[in-house]
């Protein structure tokens, strides 16, 4: 044929055929005279990739490929000369998200800005956090060298943009996002003045836009993220928060005040304990013991007593309210939780049962079981505080309170509007009030976590977030590491994951609650007048 040698321009059929073609538009005559349909002149495109494609072999070489193939394994893999350097920011990220834990925390705005979808910044944040995962994770020095470089990288971004004064320039807002992430940065890398920095951004960008700038999702999610994390650093500090009050907890839901979760209920509890901490550091350590018999009051001053009655006033109308919201949460919630009859399934044979030997929880989905974990955490503080600072009249408070909260909050019906409700309404978890130790909500945490532990997997599948997950793990263990028994129930249960090895077994006492337990508090039947001197 006329053009380049070896390559055909006959028909389809001709060329099956292997026959000459006259090249007969639109069909060729030999095709016709002979019978044949004509398939025309259109080429179809094969693509082949020459690396690992089998390569021709010519006839000489023929038996020797043959012998070559049957005395050998042959390798289709890729050939070695291919690179994967187009792949490894989707290994990297891939790997950031196979953690349930910061995929909880970033649910919604976490994978927004690993696709870019807000802003640059927000980008290669997660970038430098997913490349110094991977190489931490996988002791790969290069990636490593890559996250720290992207990270500085997005220091020096970030601060050029929280220096702009005008809001017009930059919508600070969705600053929030990317100095979360790089605070996930700086806590792999346990670089503590990176996590100061990026604190203080988190409360500066906050202060500057206000709540009703994050009232729509996913700048909604990562506020309650930023909170959380503020809260954390101020229970450390015993430092009182802009965060208590109301309007950081009511406008960011005014657009729909029902979408606001559980989990922000009982956080907008908790952010009101740095204040009482701060103030509780303020009194001195006669004031600190009003109730003690041993200490003549006349030394008191009037403005310490009452600071010190205020203080315990307000302490008590949280624990009032962190009830109220309970009895809410079994309203709404009461039947998804369950004893698990199916336990104990091959897969979880290695988990060791709890000391108690009660029944093992069983939940419908993830966010439930965070939001008893963080009640309970809530708890704990709140009656740990009640105790120090009223401990001859703790107990009468914590039944006060329950009472209270249980006639504000108990369903009625109109046939029955005042009959009481059975003892097995709040089964299988813990009646509001009853508990007056803090062990009892630090047990109830690790019977939660002992389900947590075991279906993290569903994180992913309801991309509920969590913004606290291993803080009440964290509270608990503070309480119950004393125990032997219960010890290695908690180290258990938190080795069964690798995201959560080995989490508190260093020892020391999450933000400090350590320093707030008293003996009362651990076991109130054994309390003595004495014990508060």
């Amino acid at each position: 044929m006329v053009g380049v040698a070896g390559r055909s321009k006959g028909c389809n059929t001709c060329r099956r055929r292997r026959v000459k073609c006259d090249e007969a538009k639109p069909q060729c005559s030999r095709c016709i005279k002979a019978g044949f349909v004509c398939m025309g002149y259109e080429r179809v495109t094969q693509w082949r990739h020459t690396s690992v494609a089998s390569r021709p072999v010519s006839r000489s070489q023929g038996s020797e490929c043959t012998e070559l193939t049957h005395n050998s394994l042959v390798n289709l893999g890729p050939a070695p000369e291919l690179s994967l350097a187009a792949f490894e920011g989707d290994m990297c990220t891939a790997q950031m998200f196979r953690n349930f834990v910061w995929k909880s925390y970033g649910s919604l705005w976490l994978d927004q800005a690993a696709q870019g979808r807000l802003g640059n910044l927000s980008l290669n944040a997660v970038k430098a956090l997913a490349r110094l995962n991977f190489g931490l994770s996988n002791r790969v020095q290069d990636f490593q060298v890559q996250g720290a470089t992207q990270y500085g990288k997005c220091l020096r971004v970030l601060a050029e943009e929280l220096g702009k004064d005008r809001l017009g320039v930059y919508d600070k807002r969705t600053l929030v996002v990317p100095i979360l992430v790089l605070m996930m940065v700086s806590a792999i890398q346990a670089d503590r003045t990176g996590a100061i920095y990026h604190l203080r951004a988190i409360g500066k960008v906050l202060v500057i836009c206000g709540p009703a700038a994050f009232q729509r999702q996913p700048l909604r999610n990562a506020f309650e993220a930023a909170r959380a994390t503020l809260l954390v650093a101020s229970l450390h500090s015993r430092r009182r928060t802009f965060l208590e009050t109301p309007s950081w907890q009511d406008e960011p839901y005014e657009l729909d005040p029902s979408s606001k979760p559980e989990q922000a209920h009982i956080l907008d509890v908790f952010v009101m304990i740095p204040g009482f901490l701060e103030e509780i550091n303020c009194l001195d350590e006669m004031t600190l013991h009003l109730s003690d018999e041993l200490v003549d009051s006349a030394f008191i001053s009037d403005e310490h007593r009452d600071h010190y009655a205020s203080l315990c006033q307000r302490i008590n109308a949280q624990l009032e309210r962190l009830y109220r919201w309970r009895w809410e949460w079994q309203r709404k919630y009461g039947r998804r939780v369950t004893i698990d009859q199916s336990y104990p399934s091959p897969e979880f044979r290695g988990l060791a049962s709890n000391p108690m030997g009660t029944g093992r929880l069983h939940f419908d989905r993830p966010v439930y079981a965070n939001d008893i974990m963080l009640y309970n955490a809530a708890l704990m503080f709140i009656m740990a505080l009640i105790w120090k600072l009223q401990p001859s009249r703790a107990a009468s408070v914590i039944d006060i309170c329950a009472r209270r909260a249980s006639a504000s909050s108990t369903p009625t019906s109109p046939e029955s509007p005042i009959s009481p409700l059975p003892n097995s309404y709040f089964e299988p978890l813990s009646w509001p009030g009853t508990a007056l130790s803090i062990r009892d909500p630090a047990i109830e945490i690790c019977r939660v976590f002992d389900w947590q532990c075991r279906h993290h997997e569903q994180h992913s599948y309801f991309n509920d977030q969590t913004c606290m997950y291993l803080f009440p793990m964290g509270m608990a263990r503070t309480v119950l590491d004393p125990d032997p028994e219960y010890r290695m129930w908690m180290d258990n249960m938190l080795d069964f994951n690798p995201m959560t090895v080995g989490y508190g077994r260093g020892g020391g006492s999450i933000v400090g609650f350590s320093s707030f337990i008293t003996r009362a508090a651990l076991d109130p039947d054994a309390y003595s007048p004495r014990d508060s001197v």
